[in-house]
């Protein structure tokens, strides 16, 4: 598989992280819950937006890395361990919204 086609594959999977940061968006403004709770979904869609573009970034990054493989395993890695420094981060925003 070359870079072009790992390319399209990051910035198809960006998608849902895109939809998922609106609904987070949608429902926090339906519900009207206390600041609490308004604070952790603010955060929350701000992660999930991050997530998309970090998605994107290595889309872009795939396609510079064409079809060396040395690139494309250095993206690939960057891009995981990103999405995946994203996702603790959101557990860890999840657990202290929760203390309060």
């Amino acid at each position: 598989m070359d870079g072009s086609a790992i390319a399209l594959a990051f910035a198809l999977t960006s998608v849902p992280a895109f939809l998922i940061a609106q609904s987070l968006a949608r429902s926090a403004q339906r519900r009207d819950p206390d600041e609490r709770e308004s604070h952790l979904a603010a955060v929350l869609v701000r992660f999930m937006r991050v997530v998309g573009c970090t998605m994107l970034v290595g889309a872009a990054a795939m396609l510079w890395a064409r079809s060396d493989v040395n690139r494309i395993v250095i993206v690939a890695l960057g891009i995981a361990l990103a999405v995946n420094a994203l996702a603790i981060a959101m557990l860890v925003a999840v657990l202290r919204g929760r203390r309060r």
